[in-house]
């Protein structure tokens, strides 16, 4: 076999040491991961071994895992830790390492390593035996100029999150685009009284009520339902979360009970005074029929199409 991929991811949210939290992998942007998007580039070489392991494993699970693969045949394994959002083309990439006859190739951008490295069979198998004092082979550098961002907290997400809804990645939104900048999911609910103010993403299942204001890049994720009259501002709602009635949600991450406010640095857990809750997807959305926006939302405002009571 000519290529394996191992995807280490960071693990679920954790906290930092200034109480704010941290980027998690599985945190969707506009209905996909960054994991799964990594996942489907790598797929998209051909590669059809592909591993994903959590970064809390111990290093030498990791290292045996590549052995195995080496000693299985594979001629060269891609080492991705994920921390970042990088638009490399993986098919360079592998091109520069393979002319070069490199053994061990890791990309780099004007700040320092990416965490992205591939690696050669005979390299891996060398790394069975070596001991700690033994010199590890050389590597080449491969320098990359593009579109990078380093996912380390939610104000990073934030920012891919706005990035990707004014064009400025490669990253598009799943669901309809509606009119320019806007994107819903055919299987969303969205009141014919809400405004919205491109650019923004509403994703599979999600239910907005009436009175609601979504501005200033906001997102919301699959099964979320924002309750009347709350207005979003440049926020994200992370999937299965309801958002109480009347709020005014800014500059914001929330995920279930939890906010967390960019601008101010705290976060806050709302689930006892009620304004935030986790929900289920048997509660996140069973309407009669979505709602296909027209792209002027011009809404079809029968009965059938108003929210359950």
């Amino acid at each position: 076999m000519e290529m394996g991929a191992l995807v280490v991811t960071g693990g679920d949210v954790t906290s930092s040491a200034a109480g704010s939290s941290l980027w998690a992998p599985a945190w969707p942007v506009l209905g996909q991961s960054v994991l799964e998007r990594w996942i489907e580039r790598v797929q998209g070489l051909g590669v059809g071994l592909v591993s994903v392991v959590d970064r809390g494993e111990q290093q030498s699970n990791r290292i045996h895992t590549m052995i195995e693969w080496a000693r299985e045949g594979v001629e060269r394994i891609l080492l991705i830790v994920l921390g970042s959002y990088a638009e490399i083309d993986l098919c360079d990439l592998v091109r520069f390492h393979y002319e070069g006859q490199h053994q061990v190739t890791r990309v780099f951008d004007q700040e320092g390593p990416l965490g992205i490295s591939l690696l050669d069979r005979g390299c891996v198998l060398g790394d069975r035996g070596r001991t700690g004092n033994e010199p590890h082979p050389p590597s080449s550098r491969y320098d990359f100029l593009g579109y990078v961002i380093r996912l380390s907290s939610a104000v990073s997400y934030r920012r891919l999150v706005e990035d990707a809804l004014q064009g400025r990645c490669g990253i598009r939104p799943t669901g309809t685009q509606t009119r320019e900048h806007v994107w819903i999911d055919q299987t969303a609910f969205v009141d014919p009284n809400v405004q919205i103010e491109a650019p923004c993403y509403i994703g599979p299942r999600a239910r907005v009520r009436a009175g609601v204001g979504i501005r200033g890049c906001s997102s919301i994720e699959r099964d979320c339902e924002i309750d009347l009259g709350t207005t979003l501002d440049h926020a994200s709602i992370l999937p299965n979360t309801y958002v109480a009635p009347g709020l005014y949600v800014r500059e914001s991450v929330v995920d279930g009970t939890r906010l967390e406010n960019l601008a101010r640095g705290v976060e806050l857990d709302l689930g006892t005074a009620g304004l935030l809750a986790r929900i289920g997807n048997s509660q996140a959305i069973a309407p009669g029929r979505p709602v296909h926006l027209s792209p002027d939302y011009e809404l079809p405002q029968s009965d059938a199409d108003a929210p359950p009571k």
